[in-house]
């Protein structure tokens, strides 16, 4: 089969509806072997002719389209609401919810799931001018769509500054406001909304915009006030904050920023405490809306929340959200990457890959077991998006999935139903690495934000290295799960629990490696600084030279009897375990240098990729199993192929002949 060609025709999924619900993530939360992710669809381009063929083609089970929440109601009359940045099919409320409920029933008769576009707290709008949102809900509020006015007064549901004026932004030359999640009215009227999307045909909703700009509004202050009395004393409030009488104290500001952290040299205890109280205050009105109330509406919708991490970025939504809140109750998880993976930052020569590889790692390990995906805002590459996303046991491509150009639909097309294909591989599969890298998310909730950048660097050199990792965030920390590493990789993780110090101490007594790069352990869980050393069995590495201590972190790991796959550092490495065999992707990020005085082009003809010529693997098999077989898998051929191997130790020795884009080695293991 030709490397552009593609099967058209695909059973449907009769297990989808089990495989997406929330009691059947639930089920799973508790076990090391992951579900299979869904594949999953995203475009704007809803009045395309190709659409409901590339459906048809690729039967992505998630297919998240059309636009629903306050942004979509405020604008979608203004003529201009058809291009940039919504796209609606048609102008007009009633015509364009009539336009997505008939598209959501064509989607549906393919067996596939909708999920809408739910924009949450921003709506264009300018309060001095009145207009937009303002104009829409003092003038045209439809009570026969979204019911009574959940206020006669726009500005109870508007995020506002300790005057009581609303918070002014914009963004794609548009004026905005921001709606208040604390607010009783905002909340009724986003209930509403929902509503309305429920009964146009969505299976789940995908929320954006999910901040906070700095409300210091009424609902807020009370909030806020709630929190400090239940998480401190009176004495700690007025040591910390310098208020003695909390109950009549109105913060003059409330600097609550989501997504944002503060600046670590300048911040005050009020921005620290702020943070904190935000996050976890935003995630429970946000669940009392679309969890809470909207299951009341349809038990089994699916929920999924879209945020912004770039590449490991220091300020995303969730930074400051407890680990026992973060993602509770929601199905599936999209995080953008901004400009993080293109542009300047796709640069061969200066070692960028543009891959999006350890954010996913650092999702995967957050998501416990749920639906990922990442949105790389990448117009050119989709194959190797696409690969990158299901490697790493994600969805596989988030935004700009070029089904309108025919390149793009064919090769969109061509790995989806590679992945539909291999599904037995993507399921009931446990994360295999060599070592485990450590998210020192304690850390950066103490006030370390370097130690965030130090994880990041470390990683991507590893990456570039094909060092087999994963994640494993500091605060999910349990001895029986670190006795599935050989080796663990501490960067600057420097807070950590007593408990947790002696889990290590016992992790290396067993034989397990320590690998420490910078400081670890000075810190208590709460920031306090210790006294003595944590360590007694640990290696360390200077974090001044992250290429340095990259190189003897990869010689140490095979000296003790690593995985090996030698190749060019554009190659990204990801392996997994099933009952019964070994499963090792590859995927290639080269790309062929254009030719002398060709101008680049865009889209999906541009990913001329550099295929890999003999890929030399030797490939760490668990203790006591040896290789029965090794098959190779690739979207370009629908048939399989036997790769010779012998064994060396307990280790699997072959050669992948050839990587264009993506590869699968399939080792079954011996009975």
């Amino acid at each position: 089969m030709s490397r552009l060609s593609l099967p058209y025709s695909l059973a449907l999924f009769p297990i989808l509806s089990l495989l997406l619900s929330p009691a059947a993530w639930a089920q799973e939360k508790d076990s090391a072997a992951r579900p299979a992710s869904p594949t999953f669809f995203v475009t704007r381009s809803l009045t395309h002719e190709q659409l409901i063929p590339y459906l048809k083609a690729a039967r992505p089970e998630l297919v998240q389209i059309g636009n629903y929440g306050a942004m979509f109601h405020g604008y979608v009359d203004d003529p201009k609401s058809t291009g940039y940045p919504m796209n609606l099919p048609v102008a007009g409320e009633q015509a364009c919810l009539a336009y997505q409920r008939d598209l959501n029933q064509q989607v549906h008769a393919l067996g596939l799931k909708v999920i809408g576009h739910f924009r949450l707290v921003k709506a264009m709008g300018d309060w001095e001018e009145q207009s937009g949102f303002v104009e829409y809900y003092n003038k045209r509020w439809p009570t026969d769509l979204l019911g009574p006015k959940p206020s006669p007064h726009l500005i109870d549901l508007l995020q506002r500054n300790a005057a009581g004026e609303p918070i002014q932004t914009g963004r794609y030359n548009h004026a905005q406001l921001a709606f208040c999640l604390s607010s009783p009215p905002a909340q009724q009227m986003f209930k509403q909304m929902l509503k309305v999307a429920i009964e146009t045909g969505v299976d789940g909703v995908n929320t954006n915009f999910n901040y906070n700009l700095g409300c210091a509004c009424p609902h807020c202050q009370r909030s806020f006030k709630k929190w400090l009395k239940e998480h401190h004393s009176a004495e700690e409030i007025q040591a910390k904050l310098g208020v003695a009488d909390l109950e009549t104290h109105t913060f003059e500001r409330l600097p609550a920023t989501i997504p944002g952290y503060p600046d670590a040299a300048e911040a005050t205890e009020l921005d620290w405490l702020a943070a904190r109280w935000s996050a976890e205050h935003f995630k429970q009105q946000f669940d009392a809306i679309f969890i809470d109330y909207g299951r009341t509406l349809k038990p089994d919708l699916l929920v999924g929340t879209w945020n912004h991490l770039s590449h490991v970025g220091l300020k995303e939504e969730r930074a400051f959200l407890p680990i026992t809140l973060w993602g509770r109750g929601e199905d599936f998880f999209w995080y953008s990457g901004g400009a993080a993976f293109v542009g300047k930052n796709l640069n061969l020569s200066e070692k960028k890959a543009g891959d999006a590889w350890l954010s996913l790692l650092y999702l995967r390990e957050l998501a416990d077991g749920k639906p990922f995906i990442m949105g790389k805002y990448e117009p050119n590459r989709m194959a190797v998006t696409m690969a990158e996303g299901y490697a790493v046991g994600g969805m596989g491509m988030g935004r700009y999935m070029r089904f309108e150009d025919p390149l793009g639909f064919e090769r969109l097309a061509q790995y989806t139903n590679f992945r539909h294909r291999l599904k037995r591989l993507y399921g009931n599969i446990t994360p295999y690495a060599d070592a485990g890298l450590v998210l020192p998310r304690q850390s950066v909730l103490q006030r370390h934000p370097e130690s965030l950048d130090t994880f990041r660097e470390l990683g991507q050199a590893l990456l570039n290295r094909q060092v087999l990792l994963d994640v494993i965030d500091d605060e999910k920390l349990e001895a029986a799960r670190l006795q599935r590493y050989p080796a663990l990789i501490l960067p600057q993780v420097s807070a950590l629990s007593d408990a947790q110090l002696a889990m290590l101490r016992d992790y290396a007594a067993q034989g397990g490696q320590l690998l420490a790069v910078g400081d670890v352990g000075q810190l208590d869980e709460q920031g306090k600084p210790r006294t003595t050393g944590p360590f007694a069995k640990t290696t360390r590495f200077d974090a001044a030279d992250l290429e340095a201590a990259a190189d003897a972190i990869q010689k140490r790991l095979q000296q003790d009897g690593a995985s090996h796959i030698t190749s060019p550092w554009t190659v990204r490495t990801a392996a997994y375990t099933q009952p019964g065999r070994v499963i090792l992707h590859l995927v290639n990020f080269d790309l062929e240098d254009l030719p002398e005085g060709q101008k680049p082009v865009r889209g999906p003809a541009a990913e001329q990729i550099r295929d890999v010529q003999k890929v030399p693997v030797r490939l760490r098999l668990p203790a006591g199993t040896k290789a029965a077989r090794v098959l190779l898998h690739t979207p370009e051929e629908e048939k399989s192929t036997s790769v010779p191997f012998e064994m060396a130790d307990d280790h699997a020795v072959f050669v992948v002949p050839q990587l264009h884009a993506y590869a699968v080695c399939e080792v079954e293991l011996a009975p």
